[in-house]
């Protein structure tokens, strides 16, 4: 049922003052001393930390269950000392008690152990301290974010959190007590239950978008309600609205066509909340639908049917979206001919372009992809930009997409589309180079991406790095706290650069900025617009309260993820040398980026440093020739993909079956306990079809003798989360101690030894 109030949309200041008085307060400084600053923010891979996890849990359900005596002291209470003398109590009590012992048992022996070191297999690691108990807080409480009237804290602090995860991106966030206009549009954000929905919600945004102007041209028309202001309506050109083609009128800049609704306003005296609202329930394409418009406007002018670009490298969730919205699907296999040819792909709603060798989009296809539905009227509602790719952890060139758009702005006929970042992977790895801001903040008007962030000590490659400092300038993003936040799920987000966007997603009281009173805050719509209904507070208290403790930038996220993408560095050098150190290895490794040519002729030097010397990272770190060698090594983000091949039989099939094998071995199938010995990794299966000439032919070059025969290449792949693995601890009090040399390289070489052996 609908929770419905004339003054649903606000929570009282109280509840901001509270909470910013908290911000206020600030952290006690420390220096951060290598990984022995982050062993505060985690549980310990070993349960180090039991103790002051134990009391901090302990204040949780302390705190709480307190707040509940001491609310309406006068009322009654129902467990009185007789109910809890009685037998059905007991019992009940006791059942509890059995059960929940049997669940933790299950629950250890069988679960994947994310948070140990041994784990390099899927996009999950341990979650942070704060983030846990946030979570509790949150959760005990059992808010839902649907709506203020059932969670006024939490709701603010979804704003916060969200905001924060947007202000850590670099994007112009409206902080809470800010109705004012801005010369930059102000974006918004919120918690999503992960980057599926996010994804899927930002191609809804765009649609509706897309086709939001052929709504107001028809509300232009007689009898409509803004039959008056047919004349006077224009377009930043000054071409009236009513005139517009419906081509023309599907290629406005995204600003443009939201401030339309403001202009109506404006010439009619009216509040633009009533337009947004008029507009909404009769004129938009959530109300009339894709038939309305395809008859009125559409097909007269021969509009083709519209589509969203991805890479090669696209998460499934962007095929869903396409799926749950009814636009349909694409193709796959294509010659890239076949992509820039308007008979193969006209009728298609997803167009997957193909990627390099080392799994960025190829740009030059791109530009052939677009111009072909340019010059044919093929709408496109979205080109997403993948900022690092679940399989290879690779990050798309953002600014190269954002200039390609910008060029075609500039053409007498502009064509226009959103541009999106998927960075629920990778979005906070932006936390490396966010130059120090603080929760809850102002966004300073004009700031420069160079006045934001800095890649001067992160492992970041320079085209990485580029990438980064154009998130901000795209339409969306969605940044998964769930996933490097280190945050309990469900925790995504997703930013829309420009705020009044959510009106086209809103079923309820349109969104409008300025709206608001002394003694009360705009909650934006934050539970009513967008997928999703009821929602956990929780997920918004685990980010907000992660996210006080450790800060999204160069202090807090950027020193965790910094020193795990320097460990992913080093784990790469292992693999890259290790035929130096174990020449009688029955096996050859290959690495899907390799190393570039200057690179490949210091191996000797390398393996002789790392695997003989055993120098400490401390030594690494302190030669700047070797950090400059490090940051140049390929790969984006923390996550190495390699093949093994087996030194006396390098067929594809045995190469498939090699691969496979090791899989099993090193992954625990469900319902089996792990064993003593095992480590962790994950694979995948690269397929032409998907993938193109380009990605396909680098690898299995260096793999097979016909690589262009070769249309799937399996592959094992290791995701480095933690920050803890290359010389962090004392082990025994005998010294430093190197988990991947001590323990995962070992088991990895002895498994595919006895598989080739075989």
């Amino acid at each position: 049922m609908e929770m419905t109030s004339p003054r649903r949309k606000f929570v009282s200041r109280d509840v901001l003052k509270q909470v910013k008085s908290h911000l206020k307060q600030g952290l006690v400084g420390a220096p951060l001393l290598d990984d022995t600053s982050i062993a505060g923010w985690f549980m310990g891979t070993k349960g180090e930390n039991l103790e002051v996890v134990k009391k901090l849990l302990t204040a949780v359900v302390d705190k709480t269950l307190e707040g509940r005596t001491n609310l309406f002291p006068e009322d009654p209470g129902y467990i009185t000392d007789k109910v809890k003398s009685s037998d059905a109590y007991i019992q009940a009590l006791q059942n509890i008690e059995q059960r929940s012992d049997d669940l933790l048992s299950l629950l250890t022996q069988y679960s994947v152990p994310f948070s140990s070191l041994r784990y390099q297999g899927h996009m999950t690691w341990d979650i942070t301290l704060p983030a846990i108990i946030g979570y509790l807080s949150g959760m005990l409480q059992n808010q839902n974010n649907v709506t203020p009237q059932a969670a006024p804290a939490t709701t603010l602090l979804e704003i916060v959190a969200a905001n924060d995860v947007a202000q850590m991106a670099g994007f112009n966030v409206r902080p809470l007590e800010n109705d004012s206009e801005s010369a930059e549009p102000r974006s918004w954000s919120h918690i999503t239950s992960g980057g599926t929905v996010a994804n899927i919600e930002s191609v809804w945004a765009a649609r509706e978008l897309k086709y939001m102007p052929l709504g107001i041209k028809y509300a232009l028309e007689d009898g409509q309600p803004y039959a008056s202001i047919r004349n006077s309506l224009t377009l930043p050109d000054g071409q009236r609205v009513a005139d517009a083609s419906a081509w023309r009128l599907l290629n406005l800049m995204q600003d443009d066509a939201l401030n339309l609704p403001g202009k109506i306003a404006g010439l009619l005296n009216v509040d633009e909340a009533d337009v947004w609202k008029t507009l909404g329930e009769g004129y938009s394409l959530n109300a009339r639908g894709m038939t309305f418009f395809q008859n009125k406007y559409l097909a007269a002018e021969n509009i083709k049917a519209p589509a969203i670009i991805v890479p090669s490298t696209k998460h499934y969730s962007w095929v869903k979206s396409a799926a749950v919205l009814g636009l349909g699907g694409g193709q796959k296999g294509l010659t890239e001919a076949q992509m820039a040819d308007i008979n193969v792909i006209g009728d298609d709603a997803v167009l997957n372009v193909y990627v390099d060798e080392e799994g960025r989009v190829k740009t030059d296809l791109l530009q052939a992809v677009l111009n072909t539905c340019k010059q044919n009227k093929k709408p496109i509602l979205m080109n997403v930009a993948v900022f690092g790719s679940t399989e290879e952890g690779a990050v798309d060139p953002v600014e190269k997409i954002l200039q390609i758009r910008e060029d075609f702005r500039r053409d007498a006929e502009p064509f226009e589309y959103a541009v999106h970042t998927d960075g629920a992977w990778g979005g906070y790895f932006m936390a490396c180079i966010r130059k120090p801001f603080e929760m809850g903040s102002e966004p300073q008007q004009g700031k420069l991406a160079t006045d934001q962030f800095d890649n001067g000590d992160t492992w970041f490659r320079a085209s990485v790095y580029e990438s980064m400092a154009h998130v901000h300038r795209c339409d969306s993003a969605t940044i998964d706290p769930h996933k490097m936040g280190y945050i309990p799920y469900p925790a995504g987000s997703l930013t829309y650069r420009n705020e009044k966007i959510i009106n086209l997603l809103s079923f309820s009281a349109p969104y409008i900025s300025s709206e608001g009173d002394s003694d009360s805050i705009n909650t934006r719509n934050i539970g009513e617009s967008g997928l999703e209904g009821s929602k956990p507070g929780a997920a918004a208290t685990a980010v907000y309260l992660s996210h006080q403790t450790i800060r999204p930038d160069k202090r807090g996220y950027g020193h965790i993820i910094n020193q795990s993408m320097l460990n992913s560095k080093l784990f790469y050098l292992y693999l890259a040398t290790m035929d130096i150190a174990f020449p009688d290895d029955k096996f050859d490794l290959v690495l899907l980026t390799p190393m570039p040519k200057e690179q490949e002729m210091q191996r000797k030097a390398i393996a002789e440093m790392l695997w003989k010397r055993q120098v400490s990272k401390r030594d690494l770190l302190q030669h700047r020739e070797i950090s400059s060698f490090l940051r140049k090594i390929s790969g984006d983000q923390n996550i190495v993909d390699y093949v093994f091949v087996d030194k006396n039989d390098r067929s594809v099939e045995r190469t498939l079956q090699l691969n496979n094998a090791l899989f099993d071995k090193l992954s625990v199938p469900p319902g089996q306990p792990v064993s003593p010995d095992q480590v962790f990794v994950s694979m995948t299966t690269f397929n032409r079809d998907d993938y193109g000439n380009d990605f396909m032919n680098a690898l299995g070059e260096r793999l097979f003798e016909n690589p262009q025969q070769v249309n799937a290449i399996p592959c094992i792949r290791s995701v480095i989360l933690d920050p803890w693995a290359i010389y962090t601890h004392e082990h025994d009090q005998m010294g430093l101690y190197n988990f991947f040399t001590d323990i995962f390289l070992p088991k990895l070489r002895k498994e595919v030894n006895l598989l080739c052996g075989q």
